[in-house]
């Protein structure tokens, strides 16, 4: 089972008739430079009640695993205690890198600043270079290190092993439901459009 956390994991919530709230990112990762859309619903009718509550158990007990996956992670202080949204732009960085700044801004969902920040960060710890680019010497190239793919690699690895530990727990009846929820969460985390709301689903028309 593959968990990515980075630009890829909870992304975007896509549903109609949003209104981003930065604090989420806050209240669930620790930190406001995450890469995480959180969305509500402008309007409070379009919302199920059952929904509205799905949300909030989702939340919370992202919240609280989350949080146990990082206290979990010993590479991370070995690597400066890494955010999530920092390992986050190394994923970019691995996959798209060398990029502009500001591009991986856009990328991450993030203000131009905030990733000029991160970057500094990164840089001082040998994760990161920065370069000119050659084709506009204005603009800045950000590229990952080899000491910042060991680092990612590590860290990517303690978190997989702390979740699979967490994991084999469960019973295997629980095991099947994660299955077959992962599919829908893997849709939300990466923007793909959803067949409807849940109100409009083929077991509530036939209900």
């Amino acid at each position: 089972m593959s968990w990515q956390y980075g630009p890829e994991h909870l992304r975007r919530l896509s549903v109609p008739n949003a209104l981003p709230v930065k604090d989420c990112a806050m209240q669930v990762f620790g930190c406001a430079d995450v890469t995480l859309d959180c969305r509500l619903m402008a309007d409070s009718d379009s919302t199920a009640p059952d929904v509205t509550e799905l949300a909030e158990g989702l939340h919370r007990a992202l919240s609280k695993l989350i949080s146990i996956l990082r206290r979990g992670d010993p590479s991370g202080a070995a690597a400066g205690d890494l955010t999530l949204a920092q390992l986050s732009i190394l994923v970019t960085l691995l996959d798209q890198g060398p990029i502009r700044m500001t591009d991986l801004a856009a990328h991450e969902r993030v203000r131009t600043p905030t990733t000029t920040v991160a970057i500094r960060r990164l840089e001082k710890i040998g994760l990161v270079k920065r370069s000119r680019d050659p084709s506009d010497l204005r603009a800045v190239l950000v590229d990952i290190t080899p000491q910042g793919r060991a680092v990612h690699g590590e860290s990517l690895a303690n978190r997989r092993a702390a979740l699979a530990a967490m994991l084999s727990q469960l019973p295997h009846s629980d095991l099947d439901t994660l299955r077959m929820a992962l599919a829908p969460l893997e849709r939300l985390a990466s923007g793909e459009p959803v067949s409807g709301p849940a109100s409009e689903s083929p077991a509530r028309k036939q209900a």
